[in-house]
């Protein structure tokens, strides 16, 4: 019985060996199937492949179609870049000139410094310059700002400063003085010293044009003592004194044009001026004291008004051989031709 057994256990240990080997081997024939069967796949792809490849007679067809593609890639660049060029251009042609508000030109060659100090006398002791200044809410007054420059190496005191009052413009006083009392200047200057002085004066009407007499007293005082010396000037007032650029729009602009306010018309042609255009425009809002209202190319539009309300409308343009065109309409025919006459002037100073 346990020979039998053992037999039994000895064919079930050999029936088993060859199972696992046949086992194995259905294992390994899977693998090279799956192999097999992928380089099958590989080779059908390859002769796709090769099938699909252009033949050398094919070739250049290819290439005109890349070739193509490229013209017309190269084609679409051009045509964005001309469209560019073209909205740019464009752009250029129909961007009108900003506005410019104030007394100078934006956007041109750098604008010289101007100064609205004038002379007004001068000896070999002492220098005096002077502006005009006024205020939009004082109808009849005008302010002269004078400079008192010291040129000596001694001290000047006890300066004394009167101007002569004509029918329409008086320097204010202090209460009883008469016209031949003039102001104590509320300073003194030491050695080569410089100061400022105010004055004020009342005028009934700003449409014309005022030249006053004035004098200077005052001392030299050094080491040998104390001499009086004095210096005469006259005081230009020009009607261009009284009026402020005063800010106005385009709108407000035309209804000055078109109320029917504006009455009084006159034209200016300057055959040719020494400085470009926009220097001149300048000048002209600086020294009569123009707002500019718009400019557009060769065109620019002017407004001024006056303290006691006077309006001033000018239109310049630029002519030929950089000459200019003024046309003016104000709401004075005295004031216009009086201020057209001080712009005359500017532009002739140059």
């Amino acid at each position: 019985m346990a020979t039998e057994l053992k037999k039994f256990h000895l064919v079930h240990l050999l029936n088993q060996l060859h199972l696992s080997k046949n086992q194995k081997k259905s294992k390994y024939d899977d693998l090279s199937f799956w192999l097999t069967k992928e380089e099958g796949k590989s080779e059908e792809v390859a002769e796709v492949n090769e099938e699909k490849q252009p033949s050398v007679e094919e070739q250049p067809n290819v290439e005109k179609l890349k070739k193509k593609e490229k013209k017309s890639k190269k084609d679409k660049k051009e045509k964005k870049k001309d469209k560019k060029k073209k909205s740019h251009k464009t752009e250029e042609e129909t961007e009108p000139i900003p506005k410019e508000n104030g007394d100078s030109v934006v956007e041109e060659v750098p604008l010289p410094q101007l100064s609205s100090y004038k002379p007004l006398a001068e000896n070999k002791s002492i220098k005096l310059t002077y502006e005009t200044r006024i205020d939009m809410h004082q109808s009849q007054q005008v302010v002269l700002s004078v400079i008192f420059s010291n040129l000596t190496n001694s001290q000047l005191k006890s300066l004394d400063f009167n101007v002569l009052d004509s029918l329409n413009t008086r320097l204010v006083r202090e209460s009883g003085a008469s016209q031949h009392d003039g102001i104590s200047v509320p300073f003194q200057l030491p050695a080569g010293a410089t100061n400022e002085g105010q004055f004020a004066f009342t005028v009934q009407n700003v449409t014309m044009p005022q030249k006053l007499r004035g004098t200077l007293t005052y001392m030299i005082k050094d080491e040998s003592g104390a001499t009086s010396e004095k210096i005469d000037f006259k005081v230009h007032l020009p009607v261009t004194a009284y009026t402020a650029a005063v800010p106005c729009t385009g709108a407000e602009f035309a209804n000055l044009l078109s109320s029917g306010d504006l009455q009084a018309k006159i034209s200016l042609k300057l055959v040719t001026v020494a400085v470009e255009f926009h220097h001149a425009l300048h000048r002209i809002c600086f020294f009569t004291h123009c707002r500019l209202v718009e400019r557009v190319g060769d065109t620019a539009s002017l407004y001024s008004c006056s303290i006691q309300n006077h309006h001033i409308c000018l239109l310049v343009k630029l002519l030929a051989n950089n000459g200019i065109s003024i046309e003016g309409k104000g709401s004075d025919a005295t004031l216009l031709s009086s201020f057209i006459d001080d712009i005359k002037t500017v532009l002739s100073e140059v």
